[in-house]
């Protein structure tokens, strides 16, 4: 059996770079044999017909080839970070039955009794972001391949571009910045500097590198280092997602492209979506520095009041819902839910927002206790559960980019001790607050909106 290979198929035969690294490049056609020959030694592993693999999804060449091999054999693969902790890999493994474990050239085999899943089903990315092996979003070739090319329809991609791809692979938003640009025949330029080192400012500059993608996090640390201060000619646009940047970083942002002659996109997107759902035409930027614009080619946006009614009128929050041929196929918990899906039509978001006069949409608020912190989603009510589950007592809220965790006084050390064992995220976007107690409704449950202010006040 002849193998397609997703994204590079057209370009197969070319010799341009297609991925790189601080130590070597391989071109598309180099790529594509690679990617065959991965085919034939992961075949050798397993007798069943359609495998659930786990991959940890390194930025490498090496992991590349292994997903694009995974994706051309039809088989199941679910993105993890290669930092996830081998016991919540062994969780996610007994509970999907997964068959292998792929990680760079290791190849081990996991199970031999197959698992029945859905035809359509292709890759699953986990929703826990920071805590436990949570439910994953089910994603078919159709909805990655149709997000890929709606993204391709508004970004200014070239095959000549190179793109510094600092995203995890296993995040929706790194993952479809490999998809765009293998399917336009663009190079991808992975390394392991961060914004810190000087490695990483000297690639910008030598490569030459042409995008940049990162969420407001990066973009956070970009401006500290002073990057709206710097020429790089070879940049032709950048972008972000991943959650809010702060308006001001935003306009900081918009000015420094205007006057350097780039391309500067917000985009907005969730997991749910393959990855996005909106952008704002670089020109509006700066004009409306909060919102995130229209929804992408083939997609549509509605609002929805409390009773799931829609809002016409312009300024009035409801719930965001979105409608695309993107649109997941469902979530999935375990191996038996891998077996079937019935796609929604419409994906309600969980975010609020509201449309202008001019048709662009602006967030709100969230409808659910989830917040984003450095493009991890968190759950709130999963964190308090999970000290719950140690006998300790705490109460979450936050700000994008700032988790606060509350609890009583004389609990402060146990929880420190625990949250950097369990939560998964950098130390500066947690912070552990002490109260001599709860505020709470007359209902008895937890006033978080008190709550908040009180710890954002003692933050001031």
């Amino acid at each position: 059996m002849t193998l397609v290979v997703p994204f590079i198929e057209s370009h197969r035969n070319s010799e341009r770079i297609a991925l790189s690294d601080d130590q070597r490049s391989m071109a598309y056609r180099a790529l594509h044999q690679a990617v065959l020959q991965r085919a034939e030694i992961l075949q050798k592993h397993v007798s069943i017909a359609r495998p659930v693999v786990i991959l940890h999804a390194h930025n490498s060449i090496e992991s590349v080839v292994n997903y694009l091999a995974l994706l051309a054999l039809d088989w199941v693969v679910m993105l993890l970070h290669p930092a996830t902790p081998d016991a919540l890999v062994n969780e996610y493994a007994n509970r999907y039955n997964a068959n292998l474990r792929v990680s760079e050239e290791a190849i081990t085999v996991l199970s031999a009794t197959g698992v029945n899943t859905d035809p359509r089903l292709s890759v699953l990315l986990s929703t826990s972001g920071s805590t436990g092996a949570g439910k994953c979003v089910a994603l078919s070739q159709h909805n990655i391949l149709s997000n890929c090319n709606a993204i391709l329809d508004y970004l200014p991609i070239e095959e000549s571009d190179i793109t510094l791809a600092t995203l995890p692979l296993s995040y929706s938003y790194g993952l479809s910045v490999l998809n765009t640009h293998l399917a336009k025949g663009a190079q991808c330029r992975f390394t392991e500097a961060s914004v810190f080192d000087k490695a990483f400012w000297q690639i910008l500059k030598d490569t030459p590198v042409t995008s940049l993608a990162g969420v407001p996090s990066f973009y956070e640390m970009l401006l500290r280092m002073r990057f709206n201060r710097m020429e790089l000619p070879a940049l032709r646009y950048f972008t972000q997602a991943g959650g809010k940047l702060a308006s001001q970083f935003i306009l900081q942002l918009a000015d420094y492209a205007k006057l350097h002659h780039k391309q500067f996109f917000v985009m907005y997107g969730q997991t749910e979506a393959t990855a996005r759902m909106a952008f704002v035409e670089p020109g509006n930027i700066a004009r409306k520095p909060g919102c995130i614009g229209k929804a992408i080619p083939g997609g549509e946006f509605m609002l929805l009041d409390d009773d799931d009614a829609p809002i016409y009128a312009v300024d009035t929050p409801g719930e965001l819902c979105y409608r695309g041929e993107n649109i997941m196929l469902g979530y999935a918990e375990s191996a038996a839910a891998l077996s079937a899906f019935s796609p929604s039509a419409w994906l309600k978001t969980g975010d609020l927002a509201q449309v202008d006069a001019d048709g662009d949409y602006t967030i709100v608020g969230r409808k659910k206790r989830m917040l984003k912190v450095f493009g991890e989603r968190v759950n709130l009510d999963a964190i308090e559960q999970l000290f719950a589950e140690q006998n300790l007592v705490v109460k979450c809220c936050g700000q994008d980019n700032k988790l606060l965790i509350a609890c009583t006084e004389g609990d402060a050390e146990a929880v420190e001790t625990l949250q950097k064992a369990l939560i998964q995220l950098p130390a500066s976007g947690v912070k552990i607050c002490q109260v001599a107690s709860f505020p709470l409704l007359n209902n008895g449950k937890t006033d978080y909106s008190s709550l908040m202010a009180m710890l954002l006040g003692e933050n001031a």
